[in-house]
């Protein structure tokens, strides 16, 4: 399929983180108390100094990594023909918004990223529409608008990682409604694509770990067979798997078809660093302590909601009216005893955010584009999902900041947001932070 062949060629470039002891305990007697002097414990007229601990001397202290800031430039494209809308086709790039300067490499590897999805978006476009006039001229009564779209995700941006899934759809000519997804993981320092071995210290366990991960959610699947995902990494080249280097470990993407029979639809599965650290070279597993990770609509997130070093299954959805392209309702779910939710929403647009703060609160951070194209107004709605339930925290006219034309600064940060307040006098984009109850508060 040539949209196949377009997407391929376009992921292939794309695709290239014990107190001190005393040894002489001090005895308490009735009057008084019976000590013996030590390198670690000097008594003086019956008030002992308390010796500094240093069991902690000599060993390496970590810096965790930053967040990097970044920002998203949306191409959008409309054709009509006679009064016909033959087209609709529209792409996202990832650039720095700020700190190049200090990632110069992983900048001109973003600045070279967005070159290539310009270019083959905007081709494969062309072509649409250069064969649109034979596909009306076959069936000019039933024609639908040939529909594509790219929207690149960040599923991690610090300073040891940049991890993308880019999100694409389409369904134009002989293609119906087909929908990929496809990672890319760069060394955020060298600006270089990491390979899945440069990650994962033992592939021989993976299989494994991934089918029980399938079998395990209630969204993600179940009764899978080993044989079948123990075939999938033996005959798969390693630059043809799908996967993220997120957060809290791996994330695998199975597309339609390469697990199960085709119209089983697409599976996820992450194998984590709380379970299994062993597998993961230690310089990928040093993470921020607060983050924020866009989720893709209809694939599962998994992330540790209870605490409990395991990891829980997080959906969002949203139903779509394919016709007036709007979605009316959105819902969240997990498989923290089935837990679900939906509630009525009107968007052009659904844009999830899944934010973890240093506090160990988990919040869904929902924003809902309420008009298309330019500036794309939108509203956040916020939910609390810890332990993998839902509580509506309330909602907001904010929004990522937009810089024009059509460009805005991802929320990657919890403690360093920039946001466009709707309802405040403030002219400018303003800095919040995740407040103490989940909404943005002014820094």
């Amino acid at each position: 399929m040539k949209k196949l062949l377009l997407v391929t060629l376009m992921v292939c470039v794309i695709g290239t983180f014990v107190a001190c002891r005393s040894e002489n305990p001090i005895m308490e007697t009735e009057n008084s108390y019976a000590t013996e002097t030590t390198e670690e414990s000097v008594v003086e007229n019956d008030v002992e100094e308390i010796p500094e601990d240093t069991s902690n001397e000599g060993e390496e202290v970590v810096e965790l990594p930053q967040v990097l800031s970044m920002a998203q430039t949306y191409t959008t494209r409309y054709e009509w023909q006679d009064d016909i809308w033959v087209l609709y086709s529209e792409y996202s790039n990832i650039t720095m918004w700020e700190g190049a300067e200090e990632y110069p490499e992983m900048d001109g590897t973003l600045s070279e990223i967005a070159g290539m999805q310009t270019r083959t978006m905007d081709d494969e476009a062309d072509n649409i529409i250069s064969f649109v006039q034979e596909i009306m001229d076959a069936n000019s009564t039933d024609f639908e608008t040939q529909v594509s779209t790219l929207d690149v995700q960040v599923r991690r941006a610090d300073s040891v990682v940049v991890s993308f899934l880019s999100d694409s759809y389409s369904d134009y000519g002989f293609i119906e409604d087909f929908r990929g997804m496809w990672g890319s993981n760069y060394d955020a320092q060298t600006g270089e694509q990491l390979l899945l071995s440069d990650v994962v210290l033992d592939m021989e366990a993976i299989p494994g770990i991934v089918l029980e991960e399938l079998n395990s959610h209630l969204w993600a699947g179940d009764f899978y067979q080993e044989a079948v995902v123990k075939d999938y990494f033996a005959n798969t080249p390693e630059d043809n798997i799908s996967w993220t280097l997120d957060y809290n470990g791996v994330t695998f993407y199975f597309g339609d078809g390469e697990l199960t029979e085709s119209g089983n639809g697409r599976q996820t599965a992450t194998v984590s660093f709380a379970e299994h650290p062993e597998l993961f070279h230690e310089k990928y597993m040093n993470v921020p302590e607060a983050y924020m990770v866009r989720l893709p609509l209809d694939q599962s997130f998994f992330t540790d909601l209870d605490g409990d070093g395991t990891l829980e299954e997080l959906n969002c959805t949203g139903f779509f009216n394919q016709t007036d392209r709007f979605y009316s309702q959105f819902g969240l779910y997990t498989d923290s005893d089935g837990y679900y939710h939906y509630e009525d929403l009107f968007a052009y647009d659904f844009q999830p955010y899944y934010v973890k703060t240093e506090d160990g609160n988990h919040y869904i951070y929902l924003f809902c584009e309420e008009s298309e194209g330019e500036s794309r107004d939108m509203m956040l709605v916020v939910y609390n999902v810890n332990g993998g339930g839902f509580i509506r925290v309330g909602d907001m006219n904010i929004a990522p900041a937009y810089i024009p034309s059509d460009t805005f600064v991802i929320p990657l940060d919890p403690n360093n947001m920039l946001l466009d307040n709707y309802d405040s006098m403030a002219q400018d984009a303003e800095v919040y932070v995740v407040g103490s109850d989940g909404m943005p508060a002014k820094k």
